[in-house]
């Protein structure tokens, strides 16, 4: 007994100091980099710009491999043919990005269209519009006057007089200025492109060689990680894919139920532009819970140019199918998909967007559910080991 005493004390002491080894090494590590934050921050920068469409590349073939691994669940299963086998994952591939392809064809062409076209209505009422008020203007323009004194008179006709002055003077300056614009965003433009068309490589690669890939990183995990640690990732690894792949198909689900509804409704109801509306406040509905409104404001807009009364009632329709979608769709769609309760669902959605913006609120709820996940199976662990305790202890 004495022994195991001694045993516990000296294991007690070896932690304590690890602790104190830890926490002073961080100590120095935060000195460091608030001294050198400039630096830090300037390298991290870089890091981000060189490893952003590397990461970008993994988030497009997680998207696609959802098809891609459905289709390959139906691409002749059963076969043993060689060249079924061979050609299974590049066709499973080509066809998951034709199917994109086609969605988002379908949607432009719905979408599109009408809201160019209610554009120009919207423009033309509002030239409409200007040119009442601009008639009205002139008839009361003495009354007009009057009613402002003079000082803001002079203040205003100093500023309109700079204006015209800094615009006739002809200054490089302001030449150089609007080039440097136009260059920066030039630049700004093709890195973009080109840092999308380095994550649809990387995008290909990965998904044409998916095992391998896998194979790899558990490899790395056993090699620079305990096998406790390295199997407490895995756990964690499988928990998020689950829940991310989860939610992503419940909330494309949801957000064709609910722009179908939309749909339909209109349709029924004789307003206008309803399949175009339909499918813009599906897309919109991609974002957790609030998005649809975002649809509902571009369909109130485009409603509005062809008749105002109707567009008032078409967001009355958009409140109650709202309704129906926050407390009964969502919940049960999504939130079924990934385990969550309704009220962690909406939770998770208002905290993420509070944080993280749209981002925050799409990418909320699977967090959550993952955190919850492991959290739950952590509780369970604990409890367990505490009953083995105390049946040994008895």
């Amino acid at each position: 007994m004495e022994n195991k005493h001694r045993e516990e004390n000296r294991n007690f002491d070896m932690r304590a100091i690890r602790t104190v080894a830890v926490g002073v090494g961080l100590f120095f590590v935060a000195a460091l980099a608030l001294q050198y934050s400039d630096q830090l921050f300037a390298a991290l920068g870089l890091a981000w710009i060189a490893v952003m469409p590397l990461l970008l590349g993994c988030v497009f073939a997680f998207l696609v491999n959802l098809i891609m691994a459905r289709l390959e669940r139906v691409y002749f299963p059963r076969s043993t043919k060689k060249i079924v086998a061979s050609s299974r994952r590049i066709v499973c591939l080509i066809g998951s990005f034709l199917i994109i392809g086609a969605v988002i064809a379908v949607i432009v062409n719905l979408v599109f269209p009408e809201l160019k076209a209610s554009t120009g209505v919207i423009k033309t009422g509002v030239a409409k519009v200007a040119g009442d008020f601009y008639g009205w203007a002139s008839q009361n323009l003495d009354s007009i006057m009057g009613s402002i004194d003079s000082a803001s008179l002079e203040s205003l006709e100093r500023s309109f007089t700079d204006l015209m002055a800094s615009l006739s003077s002809g200054d490089s300056s302001s030449v150089v200025s609007m080039l440097e614009s136009v260059f920066s965003t030039a630049g700004s433009i093709l890195h973009n492109v080109f840092a999308v068309v380095v994550a649809l490589v990387f995008c290909l690669y990965i998904l044409l060689d998916k095992e391998r890939v896998v194979k790899g990183a558990n490899s790395a995990l056993d090699l620079f990680m305990p096998a406790s640690a390295a199997a407490s990732v895995r756990r964690a690894a499988h928990v998020a894919n689950q829940a991310f792949s989860r939610f992503i198909t419940g909330q494309c689900i949801e957000a064709v139920i609910l722009g179908t509804l939309c749909a339909i409704g209109m349709g029924v109801f004789g307003m206008p532009y309803a399949l175009a509306i339909g499918a813009c406040v599906g897309l919109t509905a991609l974002v957790p819970v609030f998005g649809a409104w975002l649809g509902g404001a571009i369909g109130f807009l485009m409603i509005l140019t062809v008749d105002p009364m109707q567009a008032v009632w078409f967001i009355v329709f958009l409140v109650v199918l709202q309704q129906l979608e926050t407390h009964l769709i969502y919940p049960n769609v999504v939130g079924a998909s990934v385990g969550l309760p309704g009220i962690w669902v909406f939770s998770a959605v208002l905290v993420g967007g509070a944080l993280f913006g749209v981002l925050g609120m799409f990418l909320g709820v699977p967090a959550v559910a993952t955190i919850r996940t492991l959290a739950i199976e952590r509780a369970t662990i604990v409890r367990k080991r505490r009953a083995d305790e105390k049946a040994e202890e008895a």
